[in-house]
């Protein structure tokens, strides 16, 4: 990966600038402005929040929505970004307060613990359609020290 680099849409005949989809993508999602976010999204897109979940764009907007309800005053920081023709990686720490449980199809997948805090130090890889549309959103933390983090601060 290098630092910036633009992919081709072939069938518009124009470039995308994978560094510009991450900006927007990340804003979006930072802002809760959920129907932008779709809009930088394929339809075949796939989250993976860990290496053994794996969820459609529904399921991921659940799963936001679910962040933000635990964590509202939840922020991130992106630290570097890395660019391919096929995609974008970047990494990212964010920090919340616990307000509420993190739940996720009916069941508590972060318990909450008043008042406390949680910083999430985490790279993110989007990969990129030629239509300029994420199609995969891999995460890579470590889910222990997080929930760990949750349950000793």
């Amino acid at each position: 990966m290098r630092a910036a680099s633009p992919t081709r849409d072939h069938r518009k005949g124009r470039r995308m600038d994978v560094t510009q989809l991450q900006q927007r993508v990340h804003e979006a999602w930072m802002r809760q402005r959920w129907d932008d976010w779709r809009r930088t999204c394929a339809d075949e897109y796939r989250f993976d929040l860990t290496p053994t979940i794996r969820l459609d764009l529904e399921q991921t907007l659940a799963w936001s929505r679910a962040w933000f309800t635990a964590f509202p005053d939840y922020r991130e920081e992106v630290k570097a970004v890395y660019t391919s023709d096929a995609g974008v990686a970047y990494e990212l720490i964010g920090a919340g307060t616990s307000s509420a449980d993190v739940r996720l199809f009916g069941r508590t997948v972060i318990p909450h613990v008043p008042g406390r805090s949680v910083e999430v130090r985490y790279a993110k890889v989007l990969v990129v359609n030629d239509a300029g549309k994420v199609i995969r959103d891999r995460q890579y933390l470590d889910a222990t020290a997080l929930r760990g983090g949750l349950e000793t601060r």
